[in-house]
């Protein structure tokens, strides 16, 4: 019989890779450094091994686990153990994708499943308010929830962030991992026309967009792109239909405002005052109004930008996780 320790034990199913692979990897790899350096978990090896708490990355296992998925069953084998199976919810390819073949087939069978988990999960962890009802309206009926939004690493915190000279040219850098449609290339490439403004692009690109006059810097190193954010006046989110999205983030923490699609996402939920909306019918008056505000936007960045770090995600993670502690006595291993 093996007994409690004085620390509980954690299991995370989805496995990082440090090189860059998307959203839910740059996320779980800094939450879990933070953690490790909290000291308040031991972190155990597998689902099958002594742990209180089972955390999932809905049933991906990351590019850590060759893009394995665990199976309903094997959360239930884990309930029946004992352990308390805590979800952050990520996405459902029927809001992430468009229809298809493979969306009408696998892609839905894996939201179903998503569904079940989240369904059967003791404690679920949404990204944002708008991820939340994205859900509720697919089929999640629980009530063991908590909304948590992302943090950047601190890697993206630049102490004393200098404005970009203002020579008249408005300087807006974006980033995305994704080439699919609902990251708004085609709106980034029309603010690139605007007269005296300069778009620089982080990360990937899609074919069968045009990229009219925008700067493709491709993948980049950590100090790549943070002297990249340095030399610009905004961070441009063009993305609709974003759960939470980890540039925002890093952005801000650089010290950018960050100019954000108004249609429907998380983007006006998570930027809150540190930026302002772009109406894509009207493309110049956002541009006029980025001029207009810069300096302002900027200075509520410096006041606000701590809530953006991994460092106050991490926190909230962790308090949930003691929450979940506490639900019921800790289970006993064999």
């Amino acid at each position: 019989m093996v007994t409690d320790t004085a620390q509980p034990r954690i299991h995370f199913t989805y496995r990082h890779i440090d090189a860059p692979w998307g959203g839910a990897n740059n996320f779980i790899r800094a939450l879990r450094t933070e953690m490790q350096q909290s000291g308040e978990f031991v972190f155990a090896d597998s689902p099958e091994s002594p742990c209180d708490i089972i955390f999932m990355n809905q049933l991906g296992t990351g590019p850590g686990g060759a893009g394995k998925r665990h199976t309903l069953a094997d959360v239930r084998r884990w309930k029946d153990m004992g352990k308390r199976i805590v979800v952050r919810a990520v996405n459902l390819n029927a809001h992430a994708f468009r229809l298809g073949f493979r969306n009408l087939t696998i892609g839905r069978w894996q939201d179903r499943q998503t569904i079940a988990l989240l369904n059967l999960a003791d404690w679920v962890i949404f990204q944002s308010e708008y991820q939340l009802r994205v859900f509720r309206k697919a089929g999640y009926l629980g009530n063991r929830n908590q909304v948590i939004h992302n943090g950047a690493p601190p890697i993206f915190w630049i102490e004393r962030p200098q404005a970009p000279p203002s020579d008249g040219t408005l300087r807006l850098v974006s980033s995305t991992a994704s080439p699919r449609p609902t990251k708004r290339h085609d709106l980034i490439a029309k603010l690139s026309l605007c007269n005296d403004v300069e778009v620089s692009h982080m990360g990937a690109w899609p074919k069968n967009i045009p990229t009219a006059k925008v700067r493709l810097l491709g993948t980049l190193k950590h100090s790549e792109m943070i002297n990249e954010l340095s030399r610009s006046h905004y961070f441009l989110h063009a993305a609709i239909k974003d759960p939470c999205p980890n540039s925002v983030f890093e952005a801000v923490c650089a010290g950018l405002p960050v100019i954000f699609n108004n249609g429907p996402g998380s983007s006006a939920e998570i930027v809150g005052p540190c930026g302002l909306a772009l109406d894509e019918s009207d493309i110049f008056f956002a541009v006029s109004e980025a001029r207009r505000r810069v300096t302002e936007l900027r200075a509520t960045v410096l006041v606000k930008r701590n809530s953006f770090t991994i460092q106050h995600a991490a926190a909230k993670y962790l308090r949930a996780f003691g929450r979940v502690m506490n639900m019921a006595e800790k289970p006993q291993y064999t």
